[in-house]
C-alpha cells in the first residue's frame, strides 16, 4: 500500500466513516460506502452515475470539498435518506449493504429503506424475497404457497443474511419440483392455473378431448411421493382412465420426469396441443365455441375455462366448474353440490362425471 492510499484511508476514517476506498490498476479510485448524513450514495442498492454534466462540481475542489457538498449537489429527488440511525437497528443497512452482489442477485429498496427485495438469482430469475426492515417481516416471496416460509424464518433465520441464505437454500431443496413441472409447462397445453407461476403446485391439461388430468404436488419437496393425479372428464372415459392411472403407477420410472412417466402411462407420444393460428378470424371463433355456457366467458378473473362437459356426446353443454355450482346453488336451496350439480346435465339430463369436482379444489 503506496502513501498516498494509506492517506486517503485515513482521511476517509477521520471525515468519512462511512466510505472505504478502492484503487484500482489504472490510478483511478472508486470510493463506496454511506456517508455520515445518512445520505446513500448507492441508490436502491444501484450504482448511478455522476459526473461533471449532472453535478454542479467546481473546478478547484479536492475530493475533501466534494464529499462535504455531496448531499446539496446531489438532485434531491434521486437521494435516499436513512429515516432511522444504522446502530439503532443492530446495524441492518450496514448488513444490506454488506449482502449487495449484483452478480448473484439482484438487490433493491424503497425510497425509506424499509423495504428490501432481493430478486433474478443467478438460475432462478423468476423468483424473489420481500421483506420489511429492519423487522424482517416477510411481505412477498416466490416460493410455492404451500411453502410454510414465514414459520420457517421465525425458527432459524435471526438476521437478514440467515433470511437470505435460508430462502436460497429452499430453491436449491425446491429444484426437483420446479424441473419435475418444468416440461408440463413447455410441452403440454397447461389450461388451468393462467398465468403459471412458481407458486403453483397443480397443473391442469388435456388428456384427450373432453378428458383433462389434474396433476398436484402437494409437498414440493418431497415430489414424486406427494404427487396426486385426477383424470378429469365424462364418467366412462375416467373409469377406463384410472385403470391404466393405477396399472402404470406401479411401473413408474424414477429415471425418468414426470412428464415422460405420464406419457409411458397412457402410451402417448405427446399430450394434446392447441391447433395455432395467425388468422384473427378464425382465432375469434374458436374463443367463442369455448366460451361458457353459463356467464358467456372463457377465462375468468382466477384463470378458470370451461371444461365442464356431461356424458352425452351430442350435448353442447361447455362451462366453468363454478358457475355451475353457483347456478344450482341458486335454483336448488337445501341441496349439497355434489348431489345436484354433478347429478343431471341441466341442458340434456345426462349424467355429469363427479369427477368434475376436482376443478374446485383450488377455488
Amino acid at each position: 500500500m503506496d502513501s498516498g492510499e494509506r492517506d486517503l484511508e485515513l482521511f476517509l476514517a477521520a471525515k468519512h466513516p462511512g466510505l472505504l476506498a478502492e484503487q484500482q490498476s489504472n490510478g483511478a479510485c472508486i470510493i463506496r460506502g454511506v456517508l455520515c448524513s445518512q445520505l446513500y450514495v448507492q441508490e436502491h442498492l444501484e450504482y448511478k452515475l455522476y459526473t461533471a454534466d449532472n453535478l454542479k462540481v467546481q473546478d478547484d475542489w479536492l475530493l475533501e470539498d466534494l464529499l462535504g457538498n455531496l448531499e446539496e449537489i446531489l438532485p434531491i429527488k434521486e437521494a435516499i435518506s436513512c429515516i432511522k440511525d444504522a446502530r439503532e437497528e443492530g446495524n441492518i443497512y450496514a448488513d444490506i449493504l454488506a449482502l449487495n452482489k449484483p452478480k448473484e442477485y439482484r438487490l433493491q429498496t424503497n425510497d425509506a429503506c424499509s423495504r428490501i427485495r432481493f430478486c433474478e438469482f443467478v438460475d432462478y430469475e423468476q423468483h424473489y424475497l420481500e421483506l420489511e426492515v429492519p423487522s424482517l417481516r416477510l411481505l412477498q416471496h416466490s416460493l410455492p404457497d404451500c411453502v410454510p416460509l414465514a414459520e420457517m424464518m421465525v425458527k432459524s433465520a435471526r438476521s437478514l443474511e440467515e433470511v437470505l441464505i435460508l430462502f436460497r437454500k429452499l430453491l436449491e431443496e425446491l429444484r426437483p419440483f420446479y424441473d419435475n413441472f418444468m416440461d408440463i409447462d413447455e410441452l403440454c397445453h397447461v389450461l388451468q392455473p393462467s398465468p403459471v407461476t412458481t407458486k403453483h403446485n397443480s397443473r391442469v391439461f388435456p388428456l384427450k378431448e373432453r378428458v383433462f388430468l389434474k396433476v398436484t404436488i402437494v409437498d414440493p419437496f418431497a415430489c414424486i411421493a406427494s404427487m396426486a393425479l385426477k383424470i378429469i372428464g365424462p364418467t366412462e372415459e375416467v373409469a377406463r382412465l384410472r385403470h391404466v392411472l393405477s396399472d402404470g403407477l406401479g411401473n413408474w420410472d424414477p429415471e425418468l420426469d414426470m412428464h415422460k412417466n405420464l406419457l409411458r402411462i397412457f402410451d402417448l407420444c405427446y399430450f394434446p396441443m392447441p391447433e395455432w393460428t395467425d388468422d384473427p378470424k378464425q382465432k375469434e371463433q374458436d374463443d367463442e365455441d369455448k366460451r361458457c355456457n353459463i356467464c358467456f366467458e372463457y377465462r375468468l378473473d382466477g384463470g378458470e375455462v370451461p371444461l365442464v362437459s356431461c356424458d352425452n356426446t351430442k350435448c353442447v353443454l361447455n362451462c366453468h366448474a363454478a358457475c355451475l355450482k353457483e347456478w344450482f346453488q341458486t335454483l336448488m336451496e337445501g341441496k349439497t353440490f355434489l348431489e345436484v350439480s354433478f347429478g343431471l346435465c341441466p341442458f340434456c339430463k345426462a349424467k355429469l362425471s363427479t369427477s368434475f369436482v376436482a376443478l374446485l379444489d383450488d377455488l
